[in-house]
């Protein structure tokens, strides 16, 4: 795990945030988000991961999607602009858990949804290398979205910065809580997403030996997503479960109740489902 603590001074960073939502015009947001990133690059780390990430998608009928393409990232030509990638760019996007999937695609009652399970590689050294956002402020604050080696990894590197260099430990929480504002923002529909989608693309070009992002849900307080290149999911990932399910009742906090519709056997070896 690696992490770049050049940071930007407190007072800056205040500016810079007011300036940042106050700027009218693409171009400008681009301008001063290439400025911030100069000193944030967000925790970068390669993991190992135990249990698979979940993918959900809606589907017009209880058939389902017949192959495991279909619960990919859409083909670039038919990709449309969203929460961490511009239009003809898709990014795989996934959860930790069921509830915040169906929770992020605005899963709501009777909808037929495919949930397809996806099995990361278990061993570091082959694993995904991502940019944790949000993680740093969430340890700092006795929590963790990932797993309780990472915390514990960051909980040293905590102690670390605040022993050194405390005013530099503070600018480093600020940043890394600033740009999970910046990505899971609630309204960033309403403005198109230009902040988060923004600062997703200017992350992935400066780190390009990285396969996405990880950073805190939108929609369910204390878990996180995951976003990955397509590239990356085809090649270090692999579906282990899909299923049709119907959702037959919807209760805050992430929770729900469903049916299981249909529930896979398997796949052929040309990705087809086996129902």
């Amino acid at each position: 795990m690696k992490a770049n603590i050049k940071v930007i001074e407190l007072n800056s960073l205040d500016r810079f945030r007011k300036d940042l939502f106050s700027a009218d015009s693409s171009e400008a947001i681009e301008k001063l988000l290439n400025w911030y990133i100069e000193s944030f690059g967000g925790l970068n780390f390669k993991f190992g991961y135990d249990r698979p990430i979940i993918r959900a998608r809606l589907c017009s009928s209880i058939e389902g999607f017949s192959h495991v393409s279909e619960l990919h990232s859409p083909p670039p030509e038919v990709a449309s602009i969203g929460r961490m990638n511009e239009k003809g760019s898709p990014m795989f996007y996934a959860s930790y858990h069921i509830g915040t999937a169906l929770a992020e695609i605005n899963a709501k009652e009777g909808d037929i949804i495919q949930i397809g399970q996806f099995q990361l590689p278990n061993q570091s050294d082959s694993g995904i290398r991502c940019l944790a956002i949000g993680e740093i402020y969430n340890t700092y604050h006795g929590t963790s979205t990932i797993s309780q080696t990472m915390f514990d990894e960051i909980r040293k590197l905590i102690d670390r910065l605040g022993k050194n260099d405390i005013h530099g430990l503070l600018s480093y929480l600020y940043m890394d809580a600033l740009s999970a504002e910046l990505l899971n923002d609630l309204s960033a529909s309403e403005k198109d997403y230009i902040y988060s989608r923004t600062l997703s693309r200017l992350l992935l070009e400066k780190h390009p030996e990285i396969d996405g992002l990880i950073f805190p849900s939108a929609k369910i307080k204390g878990t996180a997503n995951i976003s990955l290149r397509p590239e990356a999911v085809l090649t270090k990932a692999k579906v282990v479960s899909s299923q049709v399910i119907k959702i037959i009742k919807l209760y805050p906090y992430g929770l729900c109740d469903f049916k299981v519709v249909k529930q896979a056997k398997g796949e052929r070896s040309d990705g087809k489902i086996i129902w």
